[in-house]
């Protein structure tokens, strides 16, 4: 197995990259300009330009790409290949634009540690990014070994993450690992969102079976945790496949993530459908409305609060372009 088929690498990635001059690579890393980039060949550096770097095909983690040659015996990006899914949130700097955390991700894990109690709002709203990324989404519910009954929870977050995929793990145990690998079959991409502190690299190192992630201790008092993690990067598996560690996040904006929304809300978007308001129901109880009354209160008044973040999202950029 080649490094790139070992990352995912199909006939299309091939047949695309031919169109362009330069070699096939996959970013591993993104560091202030420059690439790490995996080829058939091995492992490269290469530079990204300036005027790219500043545009929306500025290359991220997990990037399709071809490599050329630059000026003074250095390699560049000359194209990053058209994205089949994108991990894309708010960013946390600017309220109106975008922040792309990682390309071309087969599966969204959320990460959830079990030394904590399932929040729901916070598995939602990773769950409305993982599903408008494009890629399937999988619950992994880790530090199994803290809690006493993890079945429970796991009952919990499918309930609250319909459609996804729930895993149980304790890390350092070995429970779980094969389940996991599971999603990598076929040397799929797996791409890691959740807080700090609540398992991801520890997870990795379990996989990959050696410490390729620095792992910290969490507070004692609230199961919260530093940023391990400083930068996104994608980890080949001895086995095949491919892992995106991410900095921990506290707080997941989605980005015109209606889709997502829908996805992430089933029953909600279902009885949508039903309302004899149509789009001009916000379900809060009007005479007719398919939706309220019929859904969990917490989840429709989650799920309205998401709506309507979006919603400004939507007015503010209508304003910004009509200025």
């Amino acid at each position: 197995m080649t490094p790139l088929e070992a990352l995912g690498v199909d006939q299309a990635w091939r047949d695309m990259a031919q169109g362009q001059a330069g070699v096939l690579g996959r970013v591993v890393q993104v560091d202030r300009g420059e690439c790490e980039v995996v080829t058939d060949d091995g492992q490269i550096r290469v530079s990204s330009d300036s005027q790219r770097a500043q545009g929306d095909v500025a290359p991220v983690t997990g990037d399709w790409i071809t490599v050329v040659p630059g000026p003074d015996d250095t390699l560049v990006v000359e194209q990053v290949l058209d994205r089949r899914t994108v991990v894309v949130r708010r960013d946390p700097a600017e309220h109106a634009r975008p922040q792309t955390l990682v390309a071309n991700a087969d599966v969204v894990g959320v990460v959830h540690g079990l030394d904590r109690r399932i929040n729901p709002a916070q598995l939602e709203r990773f769950c409305v990014v993982g599903w408008q990324s494009g890629a399937a989404v999988a619950v992994i519910l880790a530090k199994a070994d803290l809690r006493r009954h993890p079945g429970r929870d796991a009952e919990k977050a499918a309930i609250l993450a319909p459609g996804t995929t729930v895993v149980i793990t304790a890390a350092l145990r070995g429970e779980g690992l094969d389940q996991v690998a599971a999603l990598l079959e076929g040397n799929r991409t797996l791409a890691l969102l959740g807080p700090s502190g609540v398992g991801k690299s520890t997870l990795i190192n379990a996989l990959a079976g050696t410490e390729v992630q620095a792992t910290q201790e969490v507070r004692a008092g609230d199961a919260k945790g530093r940023h391990t993690t400083i930068a996104r990067r994608l980890i080949p598996l001895p086995n095949g496949g491919s892992i995106v560690d991410t900095p921990g996040i506290r707080a997941v904006g989605p980005w015109d993530a209606w889709e997502g929304l829908a996805a992430a809300y089933a029953e909600v978007d279902a009885l949508d459908q039903d309302c004899r308001f149509a789009e001009d129901c916000w379900h809060q109880g009007q005479p007719g409305c398919a939706v309220a009354g019929n859904v969990d209160e917490g989840r429709l008044r989650r799920y309205l609060e998401l709506a309507e973040e979006l919603a400004d999202q939507d007015l503010d950029r209508a304003r910004r372009r009509s200025k």
